[in-house]
């Protein structure tokens, strides 16, 4: 196994992860300052869980079509150690999830630390925080974390996944880009393969 390039790939994801979690938390307060009732706060959260979805498979679609790509099982191994934090951190916030005697989800590290971890699903929380509260309940708080933390592996295994058929060329799906690509760097990819 590709032990070092196993672990700058996880490295990778971890940062992608990362990057997107401080630009949520930086805007964090315009968030709730434009979505402030709970069902426009979820609507919301599921478009930007789509986005972070799409981001991830994106990602790993595209690690999978290089030249000096890992292999599945490789892939696997470094998508699985790139979950690790997630992963600890629903297990510990999950052990602390409680409510107080009006209905509001008490705080805790292990909640406050998962939730600025997996800050870009915020408004998907705060409707799970209202539902619990009206049932008073914790299950569907503690089921909206395990869905959460499943988000990262699952899209980025799947995008690896797809990019690996791609590139035995098994299955073609469309290339979507947002800015078109400038003239020499067509030329190089048609005469090298790959663009710099």
């Amino acid at each position: 196994m590709k032990t070092k390039k196993i672990f700058l790939y996880s490295f990778h994801i971890i940062k992608n992860h990362f990057l997107t979690t401080v630009i949520f938390i930086a805007f964090m307060y315009l968030y709730f300052s434009v979505f402030r009732g709970v069902t426009s706060q979820l609507i919301s959260g599921i478009f930007i869980c789509l986005i972070y979805l799409y981001g991830n498979f994106s990602s790993g679609r595209f690690h999978a079509k290089k030249r000096d790509a890992l292999s599945l099982l490789e892939a696997v191994v470094a998508i699985a150690i790139a979950s690790l934090p997630t992963i600890v951190l629903a297990i510990l916030a999950t052990n602390y999830v409680s409510l107080n005697n009006k209905g509001f989800l008490n705080t805790h590290w292990a909640n406050v630390t998962f939730r600025l971890w997996n800050s870009p699903f915020i408004g998907v929380y705060s409707y799970a925080d209202e539902i619990a509260k009206a049932k008073n309940s914790v299950n569907v708080i503690i089921i909206t974390y395990w869905i959460t933390s499943l988000f990262l592996p699952v899209s980025s295994w799947l995008g690896y996944l797809i990019g690996v058929l791609e590139k035995k060329e098994f299955i073609k799906l469309p290339e979507y880009t947002f800015l078109p690509k400038k003239k020499s760097q067509n030329k190089k990819e048609s005469k090298t393969g790959k663009s710099y």
